[in-house]
């Protein structure tokens, strides 16, 4: 598992490298891809995230259904991680107010580091481990690449974390809309403007039910 762990802190890494390493002009014509920031063509609906707080409050994904929340996997030891923190805490401090949750999920280092990490950098956006509810990574090889999932006590896959850092973007009805890969420009003008759209639907999605049902696959 250990050594599965360091893949994924590894991938960051690179990941980290390849998206700063300059940006092709044929990005100009992409925001979503110089912002690596990218949409699902339909949204679905993931399954429930219970986890906890270093504080040890109880925290259900579910619980934040009518906002938009940006689900963020990372590492204490992700340089792409510490990169994309601040971007993240300036969004959670410009559109929390409007309806913006952000998670930061972190199954692989101890309670105690984590909760040191938040205190010093000052973070005011929820930052969740998994405190023995059952929900960690595993760690799989797939066509000769490592890759992780976040699994459910069932052993069921909810989502898939390729790499340190990985965030998913849900919409008010809980449903996964976009996803990045290695650190995002989350102050680029797409990224504001995506946040800005989805907070908007806010006032009329939860009138509505979501277009597809939770996609989970046994990991047993």
């Amino acid at each position: 598992m250990e050594s599965g762990i360091r893949s994924l802190i590894v991938l960051c890494i690179v990941t980290t490298l390849l998206v700063l390493g300059g940006q092709p002009l044929s990005h100009a014509a992409d925001p979503g891809l110089a912002a690596n920031i990218f949409m699902y063509p339909k949204p679905y609906k993931i399954g429930d995230l219970v986890l906890k707080t270093s504080s040890g409050q109880t925290v259900s994904l579910q619980d934040f259904r009518g906002k938009v929340v940006i689900l963020h996997f990372w590492s204490i030891n992700c340089p792409a991680c510490r990169m994309e923190e601040p971007l993240l805490e300036q969004l959670k401090r410009s559109y929390g107010p409007a309806g913006l949750e952000i998670l930061g999920v972190n199954l692989v280092d101890s309670p105690q580091a984590i909760a040191s990490h938040t205190a010093g950098n000052q973070l005011t956006f929820k930052i969740l481990f998994d405190g023995g509810r059952g929900f960690s990574l595993k760690v799989v090889n797939m066509a000769g690449k490592s890759t992780a999932f976040l699994v459910n006590p069932m052993q069921e896959a909810i989502l898939e974390v390729p790499g340190f850092p990985t965030s998913y973007i849900v919409d008010c009805r809980g449903s996964a809309v976009g996803y990045s890969v290695g650190p995002a420009r989350w102050d680029s003008g797409y990224a504001v403007t995506l946040i800005q759209k989805l907070i908007a639907e806010t006032k009329t999605c939860l009138m509505g039910s979501s277009p597809q049902g939770e996609k989970r696959y046994s990991m047993r």
